[in-house]
C-alpha cells in the first residue's frame, strides 16, 4: 500500500486500514487540501526549487530568503512554513544542524521528488504546468472558488452537452489560449517541459520506433515530439501534422517536414503515426473518426502509436490517483476522457484496425500501445 502524508505526519497503510484516528486524520487533510496547491504555485513563482537546487548543502530559511528580491524580518519564518509544508510532501529533505550562533535550525535540500520542479530543458520538468494550472483563468485557482466555481462544477456532472471551462467562459480552452498571449506562452510552455519529460522516459523503454522509415505525428503541434524521436532515430523521416496556424509557428527541425490540416479531413502517410495526447481530449466517436483516417493512410502492416495515460483498475495507488485526478481535469477544461486498457482496445477495433499490443509503460501510468493494420 501506498504512503500518503498528513502535514507532517507520513502514513504508511491506507486510510481505511489505520483505525479511527488515522482515517480522521486523512478526512481532515482533505478538507484542507486547497491549501498544498496554493504553496506549491508560490514556492515555484519564488523560484525556491531553483535556489536549493544551485547549492550543494541543504540550506535553511534564512539562507533561502537572502536569495530572494524582498526583504523583511519575518520572511525566514513564513519561509520555514511553506518549507516545512513541501517536506511533508517529499518535496524537500528536511534535516537539522547546529549555526554559527549554536542554535539549531531546519535545513532544506531537494528531494527526488522535487528535482521534477526544476527548469531543465533537456529533462523537462512539471514547474510550468502547476504555473498554468494556478494561471487566473483555469478552473483550479482558489481565485474560482470565490466566484462560484463549486455550482458550475455540479452543472458540468449533470450537463452532457457542454463543459466546465467552456460554462465559465463562454469559449473552449484552446480558443481561450488563442486569445490570451500570456496564458498561450503558459500552456505550451507548460505543454513544452512536459512533453521533454514524457519523451525522454518513453525513449527509454519503448524500441518501436527501430525500422520506421516514415513517421507522422498528428497533432504534433510544434513538433518537439518528431524532433526528440529523429535525434535518437536519424534515419526516420518525420512528417509533423497539426493545424495551420500551428505548424506555421514551428521552428525548422533537420528531417522534419511540417504539414498544416484537419485530422478529421485526412491525416499524410507514412508507415508508422503516432498519436500523443490526442485522443484523451476528444469522445469516443471523435476518436473513431481521427483513427479512421490514421488506418487510411497507412499501408498494410501498418501501426498507430497512442500514447496516453491509462486508467487502471479502481485503488488507492498514485497510479490511480494521477490518472483519476487528470480524467477529472479533461472533463473539466475539453470534455474529453482518460480510457482503461479496454477502452483503448474497443477503439481499436472498431476503427479497423486488426491487432491490439500495450506494449509498455512509461512511469507506471503511460501506455504505449500499437494499433496494427
Amino acid at each position: 500500500m501506498d504512503s500518503y502524508h498528513t502535514g507532517d505526519v507520513a502514513v504508511t497503510t491506507s486510510p481505511n486500514e489505520g483505525g479511527e484516528d488515522e482515517a480522521c486524520l486523512y478526512a481532515l487533510l482533505l478538507c484542507n487540501s486547497q491549501v498544498f496547491p496554493s504553496v506549491l504555485n508560490a514556492a515555484i513563482e519564488l523560484n525556491l526549487f531553483e535556489i536549493i537546487a544551485k547549492e550543494t548543502l541543504p540550506m535553511s530559511a534564512s539562507e533561502i530568503a537572502f536569495k530572494l528580491p524582498n526583504q523583511h524580518p519575518d520572511l525566514p519564518n513564513r519561509l520555514h512554513r511553506m518549507l516545512r509544508l513541501l517536506a511533508s510532501y517529499s518535496l524537500l529533505t528536511c534535516s537539522s544542524r547546529t549555526n554559527q550562533h549554536g542554535t539549531i535550525e531546519t535545513t532544506y535540500g531537494l528531494s527526488p521528488v522535487g528535482k521534477y520542479f526544476v527548469s531543465d530543458q533537456t529533462r523537462g520538468c512539471v514547474g510550468s504546468f502547476t504555473t498554468f494550472i494556478h494561471h487566473p483563468t483555469n478552473l483550479f485557482t482558489l481565485w474560482w472558488w470565490w466566484c462560484d466555481f463549486r455550482p458550475n462544477f455540479k452543472d458540468v456532472i449533470i450537463d452532457a452537452e457542454d463543459d466546465l471551462f467552456k460554462k465559465v467562459h463562454g469559449m473552449s480552452l484552446y480558443q481561450c489560449t488563442g486569445r490570451d498571449p500570456k496564458l498561450n506562452y503558459i500552456f505550451n510552455k507548460s505543454m513544452a517541459d512536459i512533453c521533454t519529460l514524457e519523451m525522454n522516459r518513453i525513449l527509454q523503454v519503448y524500441k518501436g520506433f527501430e525500422g520506421v522509415s516514415t513517421l507522422v505525428d498528428v497533432g504534433g503541434c510544434t513538433g518537439q515530439n518528431l524532433h526528440m524521436i529523429i535525434s535518437k532515430h536519424s534515419t526516420i523521416k518525420g512528417i509533423n501534422f497539426d493545424l495551420p496556424q500551428v505548424v506555421e509557428k514551428a521552428p525548422a527541425y533537420p528531417g522534419i517536414q511540417h504539414v498544416g490540416g484537419d485530422m478529421y479531413s485526412y491525416v499524410p502517410e507514412g508507415d508508422a503515426i503516432i498519436l500523443k495526447a490526442v485522443l484523451h481530449n476528444w469522445t469516443d466517436e471523435q476518436c473513431l473518426s481521427i483513427l479512421r483516417n490514421c488506418h487510411n493512410a497507412l499501408p498494410q502492416n501498418g501501426k498507430v502509436i497512442v500514447i496516453e495515460f491509462i486508467v487502471p483498475e479502481a485503488s488507492e495507488s498514485n497510479v490511480s490517483k494521477l490518472v483519476s485526478t487528470l480524467d477529472n481535469l479533461m472533463y473539466m477544461t475539453s470534455g474529453g476522457k482518460e480510457r482503461t486498457e479496454k477502452e483503448y482496445e474497443a477503439l481499436c477495433n472498431l476503427s479497423g484496425f486488426s491487432r491490439f499490443q500495450l506494449v509498455c509503460r512509461a512511469f507506471s501510468a503511460l501506455g504505449i500501445i500499437e494499433f496494427h493494420k
